[in-house]
C-alpha cells in the first residue's frame, strides 16, 4: 500500500542536491538533466529527473535496496558484498541522508569498495532519480485564539499533513510538517486541512496545559482534539484509554507516544522496506495479534491493540528518546506546537520558579586567563543556569530545549520562536559549505589554526573556510549579514557584546544574521547568542559564564571536528561533556538538532569501547537532526549486527572479536569513548584499545 504524497514547491532544489552533493555521475556523454513527473517514481518524491549514464557512485559506503516493478523488495546490498541483478525494471532504495530512489532498466551491479558505492548499469542507461528531503517545512497558516477551543481546533488540524496513517508514518519523510499557528482574533484554517478520518479522539480539559502536552500525541494519531472532563484516548470502536496514569498526565502522553510509536517501527518491518529490525524478536512475543496482521489493521484498531501491551513490559525494548521540551502554559506558547509536534518531543508545563538561581562553583572561580577581558569585565559572575537569563535577549517567546543524560548534566538549549521560524526559509545552496572563522585576539590563533584544517577535510562535501582575524565592528556586521552556514567565533564577549578591533559589537545591534548556526567560543556568550538568533540564525553553542582559555581551546577543537563530521549541536556538546570539565560550562541557543555538514556514515554515531580480560564490548550511540530525524533506520558497518536500529537510540554492549574490531575502525571516521576519554578512530589502533 503506497502513501499519499504531495509534492513540495522546493522539488527541483532537492534534485539540484542530489547532481552537486551527493553523486557522481559516470558516461560516456555529457550529462543532461530533464525533470519529469513524480508519478514516474512508484515512490513518494518531492521531484523527479531523467538522466543517461552508465555508473551512479554514492560517495560513501552504503546499503542499497532492489526493488522489482511490483514494489517487491529483491536484493539487499551491504557495503562488504557485491549483487548483480540481470536486465529488467528496477527501484533503487539508496540509503543516504536524502532519500534517493533510482528507477532503472538495465542489469544492475552494486558493489563497494573501502570509500564509495558504486552501481554499474548497461551503458546509456535512462535512470529517473527521485528524491525527498528528510527536511520538511510548513504549508499552511493555522490562525487561532488564545481561546482553548479554537486552540483544539487548531491541533486537530496537524495530522492533516501526515502522508499515510500505515505505519510507515514513523519514517521521518512519511511525515508531513504541521501547519503553522498564529495567534490572532479569530479562528480561521485554510479549507485544504482538515483533521484525518482515523476515528480517534484526545479529550482533554479546556486548560492550555493540557492541550500543549497532547499536541504531539495528536499529530501523531492524526487525532481530533476534543474538549472532556479527564484526559483520554477515544476511538470510534468503543475504546477507551485514560491518559492520567500513576506518573501523571505528562509522563503518561510522553509514554503513550513512545509506546505507539516504537510498535509502528516494528510493524512498519511487514510493510514497504521489509528490513530486520534488531527489536522485532524482543517485543513479537508480547503481542496479541502478528505484525503482520497489525500492519493490515486500521490506525485506530492497531493503536488499541498496541497500547493493549503493558508499558512496563515494552519498556526494556523501547529506545530511550529523552528529548524533551520545557514550556509555560501561556497562550504565546501555542505559535511551538507545530514544530514541538514535528520533532515528536514530550512536552513539559514549567513549573515557576520560587529559590532563586544559584551559581556553580565553576562560575564562582575566576582564575587563571578566562576568555573574559580580566581589565573590562568587571560585572559580577552570571549564573549559569539558562532558565534564569532566558529573556533576557529573547524578543520572541521561548522554551527550553532538553536531552536528558544517563550520567553528568543535562544537554539544554535556550530556543526562541525566531530559530523555528528562521528554519523554515533555509534552503541547500551550491557547495561548498561557507565557514566563517572570526579570531579577535591574537592569542587565541592557535585554536584558529586548528579549526580551519578540521573544516577543511571533508573531502566530499568541501568547505569554504574564510578566517578573519581583528576585524572592526563594521566588518563584523558584513561578515554576519553574508549567507553562510556556520561562525565559529574565537575571543572575549561581555554584556556590552564582541570584542573588536575598533570597540564592542553588541547582537542587539545587529540587523540581520545570515548565519545558519555557531559556535560562540568566549565567555558569556549566551545573550549575543540569542540576539543572533532573533536576528536570523537558527542555533549554536555558548557559554553563560567564564571559561578558563586553555579549556576553550580544547572544547573548540573537539566541537569542530564533531560539527564536520556531521554532528548536531546538540550531540557535538554531548560527547564534548564527556571529554573535558569545561565542557560543563558550554550551552545552547536555538534549536540544538541543528547540523552543518552530513554524515560519513549516514547517521552520526558515537562509539563507546569497553575492555574486559576476555573480550571487548562495543555499545554505538546514534543522534537524530533534521537530517536524520526520530524514526530514521540505521544498521552500524560491524560484523556481529545484521539488523537495524531506530535512531536515536542505542545498540546495547555488543561483544567484538579482534578482527571484527579492526574493519569496524577502518570504515570511517567517528568518535570513541574509552573509559570516558573521547578519541577518534582514525587515531587509535587495535592494540591500543584491545
Amino acid at each position: 500500500m503506497n502513501p499519499t504524497f504531495e509534492p513540495t514547491d522546493d522539488g527541483l532544489e532537492i534534485i539540484d542536491r542530489i547532481e552537486r552533493h551527493r553523486y557522481r555521475l559516470t558516461t560516456h556523454d555529457p550529462v543532461s538533466i530533464e525533470p519529469v513527473d513524480c508519478d514516474e517514481i512508484q515512490y513518494p518524491v518531492d521531484a523527479a529527473v531523467r538522466i543517461t549514464t552508465d555508473t551512479l557512485t554514492l560517495p560513501t559506503t552504503h546499503y542499497v535496496y532492489v526493488r522489482d516493478k511490483t514494489g517487491s523488495m529483491v536484493a539487499e546490498a551491504k557495503p562488504d558484498e557485491q549483487i548483480f541483478l540481470a536486465d529488467g525494471e528496477y527501484t533503487l532504495d539508496l540509503s543516504v541522508p536524502m532519500k534517493v530512489y533510482a528507477r532503472v532498466d538495465s542489469s544492475v551491479r552494486v558493489y563497494s569498495d573501502a570509500e564509495r558505492t558504486h552501481i554499474e548499469l548497461n551503458d546509456s542507461s535512462s535512470v529517473i532519480l527521485g528524491a525527498r528531503s528528510y527536511h520538511t517545512r510548513p504549508a499552511h497558516t493555522v490562525t487561532t485564539t488564545a481561546k482553548p477551543s479554537d486552540l483544539m481546533r487548531a491541533v486537530s488540524t496537524f495530522g492533516s499533513v501526515l502522508k499515510t496513517t500505515t505505519a510507515e508514518r514513523s519514517y521521518p519523510t512519511l511525515r508531513g510538517h504541521p501547519p503553522v499557528i498564529e495567534l490572532g482574533d479569530e479562528l480561521r484554517v485554510p479549507d485544504e486541512l482538515s483533521s484525518p478520518k482515523t476515528g480517534i479522539r484526545i479529550g482533554v480539559p479546556r486548560e492550555l496545559d493540557k492541550i500543549f502536552v497532547a499536541a504531539p500525541l495528536a499529530y501523531y494519531l492524526g487525532a481530533t482534539v476534543v474538549p472532556d472532563t479527564q484526559p483520554r484516548l477515544v476511538t470510534d470502536h468503543g475504546y477507551t484509554r485514560s491518559l492520567t496514569g500513576s506518573e501523571g498526565f505528562e509522563t503518561t502522553v510522553k509514554r503513550t507516544l513512545n509506546q505507539l510509536f516504537f510498535l509502528d517501527t516494528v510493524v512498519r518491518t511487514e510493510g514497504m522496506t521489509p528490513l530486520p529490525l534488531e527489536k522485532r524478536t524482543e517485543v513479537e512475543p508480547l503481542l496479541d495479534h502478528s505484525v503482520q496482521s497489525l500492519y493490515e489493521q486500521p490506525l485506530a484498531e492497531r493503536v488499541q491493540n498496541y497500547l493493549n501491551v503493558h508499558y512496563s513490559e515494552l519498556k526494556p525494548s523501547i529506545p530511550d528518546w529523552q528529548f524533551e521540551v520545557h514550556l509555560d502554559s501561556t497562550p504565546d506558547m501555542a505559535e511551538f506546537l507545530p514544530f514541538i509536534s514535528s520533532d515528536l518531543a514530550a512536552v513539559k508545563i514549567r513549573k515557576r520558579r520560587k529559590e532563586p538561581p544559584t551559581v556553580s562553583k565553576e562560575a564562582q572561580t575566576i582564575a587563571d586567563f578566562t576568555r573574559g577581558n580580566p581589565i573590562e569585565n568587571t560585572d559580577p559572575v552570571p549564573t549559569t543556569d539558562p532558565e534564569s537569563v532566558r529573556n533576557n535577549a529573547s524578543r520572541s517567546p521561548v522554551v527550553r530545549q532538553l536531552w536528558n543524560r544517563s550520567k553528568g548534566q543535562d544537554i539544554a538549549s535556550t530556543t526562541p520562536l525566531s530559530a523555528f521560524q528562521n528554519s523554515i526559509g533555509r534552503t541547500p545552496h551550491d557547495d561548498p559549505i561557507d565557514i566563517d572563522v572570526v579570531c579577535n585576539d591574537i592569542e587565541m590563533s592557535e585554536e584558529s589554526e586548528f579549526v580551519n584544517d578540521t573544516y577543511g577535510e571533508h573531502d566530499e562535501l568541501p568547505f569554504d573556510v574564510t578566517v578573519y582575524r581583528r576585524i572592526s565592528t563594521t566588518e563584523f556586521k558584513d561578515i554576519l549579514a553574508t549567507k553562510s552556514d556556520f561562525l565559529h567565533y574565537i575571543g572575549h564577549i561581555d554584556d556590552k557584546g564582541f570584542q573588536c578591533s575598533d570597540g564592542k559589537l553588541n547582537g542587539k545591534d545587529v540587523k540581520k544574521s545570515n548565519i545558519k548556526a555557531f559556535f560562540l567560543n568566549a565567555c558569556q556568550s549566551h545573550t549575543q547568542g540569542l540576539y543572533l538568533i532573533e536576528a536570523g540564525s537558527i542555533g549554536g553553542i555558548v557559554t553563560l559564564g567564564n571559561v578558563i582559555n586553555s579549556g576553550a581551546i580544547e572544547v573548540g577543537r573537539g566541537v569542530a571536528k564533531l560539527l564536520n563530521q556531521g554532528f548536531p549541536l546538540y550531540g557535538a556538546l554531548d560527547i564534548v561533556k564527556n571529554e573535558t570539565v569545561v565542557g560543563q560550562q558550554y550551552y545552547m541557543v536555538g534549536d540544538g538538532r541543528t547540523t552543518i555538514a552530513q554524515s560519513d556514515l549516514e547517521v552520526p554515531n558515537l562509539c563507546s569501547i569497553k575492555k574486559t580480560n576476555s573480550e571487548c564490548l562495543i555499545d554505538i550511540t546514534t543522534y537524530d537532526s533534521v537530517q536524520a530525524e526520530k524514526g530514521t533506520m540505521s544498521i552500524p558497518h560491524l560484523s556481529p549486527i545484521d539488523g537495524y536500529y531506530v535512531v536515536p537510540g542505542t545498540t546495547g554492549q555488543i561483544p567484538v572479536e579482534r578482527s571484527q574490531l579492526e574493519e569496524f575502525l577502518d570504515q570511517g571516521r567517528f568518535p570513541i569513548v574509552v573509559d570516558e576519554d573521547v578519541y577518534w578512530s582514525d587515531d587509535v589502533t587495535v592494540d591500543s584499545l584491545w
